[in-house]
C-alpha cells in the first residue's frame, strides 16, 4: 500500500464523521493527489474505506446496535422498548437519502455535482448554517424522544448530503439542532443514520462497479484496517469534542477552505503556483 492510498485512508477516517464533508475531501484528495495503482481503480478504494468506517461505526456503538436488532422482536410494540422507537426513527430518516440518491443518479450530471465551484460554495455555505443553528437555537430535549415526523423532516435534511461539500454528518445535526436537541444526541443520532448511509452507498457503488471487489487480499485488508482505525479515532474525537464544545470549529474550517476552493476556481491560483 502506497503512501498516497495511505493519506487517502487517513481523510476518509478523519473527514467522514466530522460535520466536514468526507465526499468533497476525497474528491478534493484524487483531484490534487491523482490516485494510480495497479490493485485498484478509485471507485474500487471508495468501497474498501467505507467499509473501513462502517465496521468503525459499528464497533464503537457496538452496544446500541445490539439493543437495536434485539428490540426487532418487539418491532410492532415500541410501547414496550425505547430502541423500537429509535429503529423507526432510523428507519424514517433514511428513506429520503436512498429516493433522492436514486433520482440524482438517474437524472444529474456527475461533472456537475463534483464541480469545483458548488463544492466550495456549498463547503462555505453549510458550514455557516451549522455554525448559526447550533448557536441560535435551544437545547432542550435528548435523544429519548424522537417523533417519525421529525425524524423525516432531519432525513430529507441529511439528503443534501448528496452534494459534496453539504455533509451528511452536517446536515443531520443541523436538524437536530432546529428541532431542539442537545449536541450530544445530535452527534449520536448523526452516527447511527451514517450506518445505512454508507451501507447504502457502498450497495450504490458495488452495484455500478464493473471491476470485481476483492476484500480479502493484502492490501485490500490494509485499506480497511487503516481506515477502521483513523474513523474510529475521529468518531471518538468528535463525540467527546461536542461534550464540551460546540461545532465553531468546524465552521471556521470550513470558510477557511471554502474560500481556498473558490479561489482556486475563480481564480484559477492553480496556474500560478498553488
Amino acid at each position: 500500500m502506497n503512501l498516497t492510498i495511505f493519506l487517502f485512508c487517513l481523510v476518509q477516517g478523519i473527514t467522514e464523521f466530522l460535520p466536514i464533508s468526507s465526499q468533497a475531501h476525497l474528491l478534493l484528495f484524487n483531484n490534487f493527489f491523482f490516485i494510480t495503482n495497479e490493485n485498484f481503480t478509485i471507485r474500487q478504494l471508495n468501497i474498501l474505506v467505507h467499509f473501513g468506517s462502517l465496521l468503525a461505526i459499528v464497533v464503537y456503538y457496538f452496544g446500541d446496535c445490539l439493543r437495536l436488532l434485539i428490540s426487532l422482536k418487539n418491532f410492532f410494540r415500541s410501547d414496550l422498548d425505547p430502541f423500537v422507537r429509535l429503529f423507526y426513527a432510523i428507519i424514517v430518516a433514511t428513506l429520503p437519502i436512498i429516493i433522492f440518491g436514486f433520482l440524482i443518479a438517474k437524472f444529474v450530471q456527475v461533472d456537475f455535482l463534483h464541480s469545483f465551484h458548488l463544492i466550495g460554495w456549498t463547503t462555505l455555505i453549510f458550514g455557516i448554517f451549522l455554525f448559526v443553528i447550533d448557536k441560535s437555537f435551544l437545547t432542550i430535549k435528548n435523544l429519548d424522544y424522537l417523533p417519525l415526523n421529525t425524524a423525516f423532516k432531519i432525513g430529507i435534511l441529511q439528503a443534501f448530503a448528496l452534494i459534496p461539500g453539504a455533509s451528511r454528518s452536517g446536515m443531520v445535526i443541523i436538524g437536530m439542532r432546529m428541532f431542539g436537541y442537545n449536541r450530544v444526541g445530535s452527534a449520536k443520532f448523526s452516527n447511527l443514520l451514517s450506518i445505512p448511509a454508507i451501507f447504502s452507498a457502498m450497495g450504490y457503488m458495488i452495484y455500478n462497479s464493473e471491476e470485481k471487489i476483492i476484500l480479502f487480499n493484502f492490501t485490500s485488508f490494509f485499506v480497511i484496517f487503516f481506515s477502521f482505525i483513523f474513523s474510529l479515532v475521529f468518531i471518538h474525537f468528535m463525540v467527546t469534542w461536542i461534550r464540551n464544545s460546540s461545532f465553531a470549529i468546524f465552521m471556521y474550517y470550513r470558510i477557511i477552505l471554502g474560500i481556498i476552493i473558490l479561489s482556486i476556481f475563480y481564480f484559477d491560483l492553480e496556474n500560478i503556483g498553488w
